[in-house]
C-alpha cells in the first residue's frame, strides 16, 4: 500500500510536533510495532506500511534490512518492557504533543494495511484513545476517514 496523502501528513505532522515537544521520530516507530504486531505478527503488508511511515518520518528510503532490525528491535522492547506501559508511553506523547488523531491515523494507516482492522489492533487504537480521553465517536469517525482515504488508493476486493 502507498501512503495516502492523509497519511503522509499525519506523518510529518506527528514528528513536527515531536520535534517541536523535544523528542525524537521514535515513537512513530513504538506506533507503527504496537499496532502491526498487536496480533502476535507482523505480516508483509503491515511491514511495507511501516517502511512508508519510516522512510517518510526520517526523510529518506530506509534499506528493508534496517527497517526489519528497527521493528524487531521495537518487538523486544515491546517484550521486556510490555504492550501496557509501551502504550502508556506512546499515549501521553501523543497527549503532550497535540498529536493524538495525527498518531491515531498512523495506528489505523498500519491496521488497515492488511485484513483491515483487528480487534487487537483496535483494542490498542482504543487504549490509546482512553488514556488521552479521546472521545470514542471521534475515534469511529478517524476509522471511517483512514478507511476511505486507504480505500481511494487501494480499492477493496469487488469494489
Amino acid at each position: 500500500m502507498k501512503l495516502s496523502p492523509m497519511l503522509a501528513d499525519a506523518v510529518e505532522t506527528l514528528c513536527d510536533r515531536f520535534d517541536e515537544g523535544g523528542y525524537s521520530p521514535t515513537p512513530v516507530i513504538d506506533l507503527g510495532v504496537l499496532v502491526a504486531n498487536a496480533d502476535g505478527e507482523i505480516d508483509e503488508s503491515e511491514f511495507e506500511t511501516l517502511c512508508q511511515i519510516f522512510d517518510r518520518a526520517f526523510g529518506a528510503r530506509l534499506p528493508t534490512e534496517l527497517v526489519r532490525h528497527i521493528v524487531d528491535a521495537g518487538i523486544e522492547v515491546l517484550r521486556s518492557a510490555g504492550p501496557d506501559p509501551r502504550t502508556r508511553l506512546v499515549a501521553e506523547i501523543l497527549e503532550d504533543c497535540g498529536a493524538v488523531e495525527e498518531g491515531l491515523i498512523v495506528a489505523l494507516a498500519v491496521a488497515y494495511a492488511s485484513h483491515g482492522v483487528s480487534d487487537t489492533e483496535r483494542a490498542v487504537i482504543d487504549k490509546i484513545a482512553r488514556i488521552t480521553e479521546l472521545a470514542p465517536s471521534r475515534v469511529d469517525a478517524l476509522v471511517e476517514r483512514v478507511r476511505q482515504s486507504i480505500e481511494s488508493i487501494v480499492p477493496p476486493p469487488g469494489g
